[in-house]
């Protein structure tokens, strides 16, 4: 055979694959081992007839491919596991592979790894899409600003967050973000102070707020001034990330339906949809963005609710607690210091007070214990520091906090607040009980983060209170009423009032339920 004969078979036995910019000339043999190829060569269904194809993939992990089919094995990283499971789910590879990328990747998932996974993700990819991706990060921003790493991230990773509908009380809170950032390594990143603070809503935020950037030195010494929108557009056209804050009433319904009801800040009504127990119900930490979590009952049970599916699942003290360290896990790791304080001396308005609060603010868990007189309080605590058999006990107080406040009030109406502090023990406050006729096991005690206000619910009569930190007394606020406007026949009638809580619930979440309340209006 001449050499001419010889380099049109060899040519005739590979297959010239250009991906992006770079060309592979694979044997067809091997490439039989993709059943996307192997569908290709054996039905001549090529694009072209001289034996080449074009693709769009990332190179990196396409080379990933290719080397599998040649060596028989391929390393799995964060780094291009996306990518890996998009381009083997494209080209119809073994359903193992499918299951190690989707296995490994949620096995190592934490925010830690932003930086790499941003970059592989779109609206279609696979183990996470762009909108799960999404509500993952605006639930926990505020924890993820916490850590140490978020220094470390690049401005490509911080310019990308800072622009999401962030679940947040103030945009200050964005701004404070960004001086964070740039502050860790200030020589070199003023250079993207003003790209970055772009992504704050300044129309958004509040007066002393406002006052506050005004006096930032960073911002003085580059003369940034801040840009409202609405001197170019007359009307502002910022979406509210600061009004994300909804107030939620669980009713019991017979049998093991619930009513869920969603108002606004000012308790104006905006979902009432009924909900189907899931006991199976997955509890990933990355889950679509129409399922919300809701915690209640002083930090000791959690709903997670699908308002798509129009589904919810309960856990109790123990679930949660696992759960809870499920969340911690991806969030937190070991970029965050658990910080702990105590009563030093013994409290007789807490002497045979027993229970436990796993609560949550300002990007915080906060573990709160009362153990019959001492008091004890973690800030962002780790595993062994939460007892899953202490919320096992009859828990005899209710709790909510504010900020840097732990409200309790206990079996006896004593009503008090603990302040924790970052150096010495909490400081208590007693506060003045309430002065109407209740009954302990019928009270809710919650609070809004957005209004700074804590809120009491009596849920046999349906009353709220809100406490005058003024004058330092409960005053009734309003009432929660029920009314059938259509009267129809064989309505089921709540049975019992489960819960009155605040939560975030990002517009995305309850969309479905807001679509098809339009529907019925129409």
């Amino acid at each position: 055979m001449d050499l001419h004969n010889y380099c049109v078979l060899e040519t005739d036995d590979q297959l010239t694959i250009v991906n992006r910019s770079t060309e592979h000339r694979i044997s067809k043999k091997l490439l039989h081992k993709i059943p996307y190829f192997g569908s290709m060569l054996s039905h001549d269904v090529l694009e072209s007839k001289e034996n080449r194809v074009e693709l769009d993939f990332d190179e990196k992990t396409f080379k990933i491919i290719l080397d599998w089919i040649e060596l028989d094995f391929m390393y799995i990283d964060m780094d291009h596991v996306i990518n890996l499971c998009t381009m083997a789910d494209y080209f119809g590879m073994n359903d193992d592979l499918l299951k190690d990328c989707f296995n490994y990747f949620h096995k190592k998932f934490s925010f830690e790894f932003l930086p790499t996974i941003i970059p592989q993700v779109t609206s279609t990819s696979k183990l996470v899409n762009s909108s799960v991706l999404d509500a993952f990060i605006c639930r926990h921003f505020l924890k993820i600003v916490q850590t140490t790493r978020w220094s470390l991230f690049p401005f490509e990773t911080i310019d990308y967050i800072c622009k999401l509908d962030l679940m947040i009380y103030s945009e200050y809170q964005v701004f404070d973000a960004i001086i964070k950032w740039v502050d860790y390594l200030a020589d070199y990143r003023k250079s993207h102070l003003k790209a970055l603070l772009n992504s704050v809503r300044w129309c958004l935020m509040k007066y002393q707020h406002l006052t506050k950037v005004k006096e930032n030195e960073l911002i003085k010494s580059e003369g940034f001034e801040p840009h409202f929108c609405y001197l170019d557009n007359a009307v502002c056209c910022c979406c509210y990330r600061t009004k994300q804050e909804y107030f939620i009433a669980i009713e019991e319904l017979e049998g093991t339906e619930l009513r869920i009801k969603v108002l606004d800040s000012n308790f104006l009504p905006l979902v009432n949809q009924v909900v189907q127990l899931d006991a199976s119900m997955l509890m990933n930490v990355l889950h679509d963005e129409h399922i919300s979590d809701i915690p209640f009952d002083s930090g000791r049970r959690l709903i997670r609710l699908d308002w798509k599916q129009n589904k919810y699942r309960l856990l109790d003290y123990k679930a949660y607690v696992s759960h809870h360290f499920e969340v911690a896990r991806c969030t937190r790791k070991i970029y965050v210091k658990t910080e702990y304080q105590g009563t030093k001396n013994y409290n007789s308005s807490c002497q045979r007070i027993y229970g436990s609060s796993l609560l949550e603010a300002n990007g915080k868990f906060i573990l709160f214990r009362i153990v019959d007189g001492p008091v004890s309080c973690w800030s962002d605590p780790k595993t062994e520091d939460i007892n899953p058999k202490l919320f096992g006990y009859e828990n005899n107080f209710i709790s909510t906090i504010l900020d840097k406040n732990i409200y309790i009030m206990t079996k006896n109406f004593d009503f008090m607040t603990f302040k924790m502090d970052q150096e010495g023990e909490l400081k208590i406050i007693p506060l003045k009980k309430i002065a109407e006729q209740l009954s302990f096991d019928d009270l809710i005690l919650t609070s809004s983060q957005v209004k700074n206000e804590v809120f009491l619910v009596d849920k046999s009569t349906k009353n709220i209170f809100k406490f005058s930190h003024f004058h330092k007394v409960w005053v009734l606020m309003g009432l929660l009423v029920n009314y059938n406007s259509k009267k129809t026949v064989g309505q089921k009638a709540p049975s019992k009032f489960l819960t009155f809580t605040t939560a975030f619930l990002s517009i995305d979440a309850i969309r479905p339920c807001l679509k098809r309340k339009l529907a019925s209006m129409n």
